[in-house]
């Protein structure tokens, strides 16, 4: 009987101390969480999930924006290993001790975006951007990249030496902080932050830019102010093949004119030879745009609807997909997230939610890699792509035409 109090009370103690220091909080806060999220889901399923959000950033009455602080996946390992000096020096009463301590960030921002009361997109502000962008247009015609419907289309060119040949020599690139325009204070970063996310989107690895800043500190120098071979050493140290570097010409409305202007401009750089694999620009005007960013990612996603199509990322076509490939019991099929209204895919006949498990007779399940998959499914202009797709368990063949990408 005592023995087994014993074992109680020290059971106890070892939740408490888990609790204290962090290591039962990091658990019940981490990110994976969201991993139970699936489309359709409801409000309702949303809470019954993951809990009430720690902030709604937006809620208009069509579209809810909740904000939640989750820690990493693995953060619970690093408070264990805090644990005993946390506990030694109180780190149960003084929380979080680990950031103290180790100057060590313990939460993240996470967002899940519904409309009309239903799952839209989920994720890290940044990696959501676009998809929280397509869930503010859902239910309207769409604009298509940009949403530029009824405005002058931007005018971009991309040229370069990087070809499909030679695009898996660079699997990983690491975006600068891009040059600022006159009298627009963070412009070149959030272009930068613009490209780094695109560059995602074609199955590129980016490197983060906490970890820029802290090669840069290392090296004493600034971020945005660096020359050519500082960069390039910067680039070698994170482990990047390439380095993107650019810069804003011109960013909103000049005095006296009615037009938003943008122009930009960034290079792709080979970190060993200096050599420019490719370069981009663009500008572009818009009336009716006070805030020039929208603008901005038009022309951002112009120019590397160019490089996608030279390195065959991506094909000249598009759908309106937005999909995420997964795998469940031994079978690996494209999730569709959600449709661009108007385009090949949705008057197809697609859903979202449906599992697209085969295009044009290829099957998913033979790819070893996301970039492999994605050319197997991509499309050039013009051409019919057919889709395998299983809807509630059962088979669908579904046809469609892809249209032109803007931009090339």
């Amino acid at each position: 009987m005592i023995k087994r109090i014993g074992c109680w009370m020290g059971l106890a103690l070892l939740v408490g101390a888990c609790s204290g220091c962090g290591v039962l909080y990091t658990v019940i806060k981490s990110e994976s969480k969201l991993d139970r999220l699936a489309v359709p889901m409801t409000k309702a399923e949303v809470v019954a999930q993951v809990g009430r959000p720690d902030r709604v950033l937006r809620d208009d009455g069509q579209m809810l924006v909740w904000e939640y602080s989750l820690t990493a996946r693995k953060q619970w390992l690093y408070e264990l290993a805090l644990c005993p000096l946390s506990m030694w020096v109180g780190g149960c009463l003084f929380y979080p001790f680990t950031n103290i301590v180790a100057d060590h960030q313990r939460e993240y921002p996470h967002h899940i975006v519904l409309v009309n009361e239903e799952l839209c997109a989920w994720g890290t502000p940044a990696a959501i951007l676009q998809r929280r962008r397509a869930c503010a247009s859902s239910g309207t015609a769409a604009l298509g990249v940009g949403g530029m419907r009824g405005r002058p289309e931007p005018v971009v060119t991309g040229v370069g030496p990087i070809s499909r040949e030679t695009i898996d020599r660079y699997r990983t690139m690491a975006v600068m902080a891009f040059e600022d325009a006159p009298g627009a204070e963070e412009s070149g970063s959030r272009v930068a932050g613009m490209v780094t996310t695109l560059f995602l989107d074609l199955d590129i690895n980016m490197v983060e830019r906490a970890e820029l800043d802290e090669v840069f500190k290392e090296q004493v120098v600034q971020l945005k102010h660096a020359d050519d071979a500082e960069v390039l050493n910067v680039g070698k140290l994170v482990g990047a093949q390439a380095i993107v570097v650019g810069e804003v010409q011109q960013w909103g409305r000049p005095d006296g004119d009615q037009n938003s202007r943008v122009s930009l401009g960034f290079r792709i750089i080979d970190v060993e030879s200096g050599v420019v694999l490719f370069n981009g620009e663009g500008y572009g005007s818009d009336t009716m745009a006070d805030d020039p960013e929208s603008l901005a990612r038009a022309i951002v996603q112009r120019i590397l609807a160019r490089f996608g199509s030279q390195t065959g990322l991506i094909g000249s076509g598009r759908v309106g997909i937005n999909w995420d490939l997964q795998e469940s019991a031994g079978m690996r099929y494209y999730l569709v997230r959600e449709l661009r209204s108007g385009l090949p895919a949705e008057k197809a006949g697609l859903k979202v939610g449906d599992r697209v498990v085969a295009c044009n007779g290829a099957v998913l399940s033979s790819v070893s890699s996301e970039r492999e998959a994605k050319r197997l499914c991509q499309v050039e202009a013009g051409q019919e792509l057919r889709l395998m797709v299983r809807r509630a368990g059962q088979p669908i063949e579904i046809a469609l035409t892809a249209e032109k990408r803007p931009g090339l």
